[in-house]
């Protein structure tokens, strides 16, 4: 069994931002809903749609967590599509979130504020390295 301390550092990051994100981000999120009444109707919808997403991204923590952990302790084979798989979906969100942000015009203390950035791009490399 040949183990890649990079993959195993990669997941363990992907692994404590699950649970942030399950704990802070949820209860973040919560607090950002509108009511679920008539006049707040489109704003209670769009938020909805929101908190899909953020399930969304909750599995995808969640997976990639799983595979770098398993790849990186060796209980799976290394595939190079895995590895380019998941190195093109956090290099993906790092460049999409900054995209984002500049997007809106959001001010740079919402960069540091909203630092999500930071761990894609942290997990990118890491995985690139272990590639």
């Amino acid at each position: 069994m040949c183990m890649n301390g990079w993959f195993i550092a990669a997941g363990t990051l992907l692994t404590a931002a699950f649970f942030v994100h399950v704990v802070s981000g949820n209860r973040f999120y919560t607090a950002a809903c509108p009511g679920r009444n008539a006049a707040a109707d489109k704003a209670y919808e769009a938020w909805l749609m929101g908190r899909c997403g953020v399930q969304m991204i909750t599995a995808d923590l969640a997976l990639g967590a799983v595979f770098l952990l398993l790849l990186g302790f060796g209980v799976i084979p290394r595939n190079f599509q895995l590895e380019l798989f998941l190195l093109l979906t956090y290099g993906g969100w790092f460049l999409l979130w900054l995209v984002s942000l500049g997007y809106e015009r959001a001010a740079k203390t919402r960069y540091l504020r909203l630092c999500h950035w930071a761990l894609f791009l942290t997990v990118a490399l890491l995985v690139l390295l272990g590639m």
